[in-house]
């Protein structure tokens, strides 16, 4: 395979491959040390200079600013510049103080890493701290850049996250997760055409990684898109251009999504099915399976999907939705009540008011229509 131009060896993981590794989250820092490491092998020039310049992560680094932003007002910047003095997320109003941070004198790798532990733990604000102290040792480091763009996601500060994201893509054009991320925050503000962008971008410098693929044909899916040829196309290039493609349960669920938006049911559940037998506790496969089976009429069939999404992932609403109506086509009204009734304990147990009101509606229409019938 090849990164960034650069034949990688069959000895060799990608970085995509790593990440997948170091990642818990579908979207989490990456694992520095390996990836910088590798990243230095493949001749990447930031990892070099991490490398480089490993006399500055140290506790005793001397206090230095953010990196100038030598271009003109108004002027795209370069693909070096990085964090500036000027730059919004270094003079944000709610931007905590560095001395949050433990690690803040250690190093850029070292802050950075260990705001990855705080983000994953939802220490936000540390989080933020870690990831500027690393950028005060190293104003270009992705990574950290990356860190900031997670932390605004989880603020809901997408202005902010849009500025970090594009800030880690120019100073790693390779950074595959950055344009995703970029993407999702677009998606949010309801800018589709900048979304599919950085979508395309990152397939564009990420051809194998399952990842990238599945963010567009994501996009093409959503419910503010509905472009399911699209999506259908975007799924089966994929097939071919990830390894084992064709095994990938992410990519044959997307396919099964792209056939059911298109009314194609069958080849819809022949998908989902294969998706779910790939990874057996897939709750969205089987869910999307049940979906498909029951608009190709077979209610029967699609029952045990739907209690097995259920059990899986009782968090999700609308599998206790979906789950009552298919019994309540069969007649088993009771079974029905039943699966509401346990629903609707769990969200408020959980304290999800929305998905309890949800089923409390549904429970409402279930026991007006027993009546009726009576």
């Amino acid at each position: 395979t090849r990164l960034g131009g650069v034949a990688v060896g069959p000895m060799m993981p990608s970085t995509a491959a790593m990440r997948r590794a170091c990642h818990a989250p579908r979207r989490v820092v990456p694992c520095l040390l390996l990836l910088v490491c590798v990243a230095s092998a493949l001749g990447l020039g930031f990892a070099t200079e991490n490398v480089r310049s490993s006399e500055r992560d140290t506790p005793n680094d001397p206090p230095s600013k953010f990196g100038k932003d030598e271009s003109s007002p108004g002027k795209h910047r370069g693909p070096s510049t990085g964090l500036t003095d000027d730059s919004p997320l270094a003079t944000h109003k709610l931007k905590p103080p560095e001395s949050l941070c433990a690690k803040a004198e250690e190093g850029h790798r070292r802050a950075t890493s260990f705001g990855n532990e705080l983000l994953k733990r939802g220490e936000l604000l540390k989080a933020e701290a870690c990831f500027l102290s690393a950028l005060r040792h190293k104003h270009d480091f992705p990574m950290a850049l990356y860190g900031l763009g997670e932390v605004h996601v989880g603020n809901e500060l997408y202005g902010l996250a849009i500025e970090a994201y594009t800030l880690a893509t120019q100073t790693w054009p390779q950074y595959v997760d950055a344009f995703v991320g970029l993407g999702d925050v677009l998606v949010l503000l309801q800018k589709n055409k900048k979304a599919e962008e950085a979508y395309k971008s990152a397939v564009g410098v990420g051809k194998t990684d399952a990842l990238a693929w599945e963010a567009l044909g994501r996009f093409y899916l959503s419910h503010q898109v509905k472009q399911f040829k699209q999506a259908r196309v975007t799924y089966q290039r994929a097939l071919l251009a990830v390894s084992s493609g064709d095994v990938s349960p992410g990519l044959l669920l997307g396919l099964a999504e792209s056939a059911r938006g298109a009314e194609q049911f069958e080849e819809c559940v022949l998908k989902a099915d294969k998706a779910s037998s790939l990874a057996p506790n897939f709750a969205r496969a089987k869910f999307v399976a049940g979906t498909c089976r029951v608009s190709a009429g077979d209610v029967v069939g699609a029952v045990p999907n739907f209690e097995y999404a259920v059990s899986v992932e009782p968090e999700q609403v609308e599998h206790h939705v979906q789950l009552a109506k298919a019994l309540v086509t069969l007649g088993k009204r009771d079974v029905a009540e039943k699966v509401l009734t346990d629903g609707i304990k769990t969200f408020a147990d959980s304290g999800n008011e929305i998905a309890k009101a949800e089923l409390e509606k549904v429970m409402e229409e279930v026991v007006k229509k027993t009546q009726k019938e009576l």
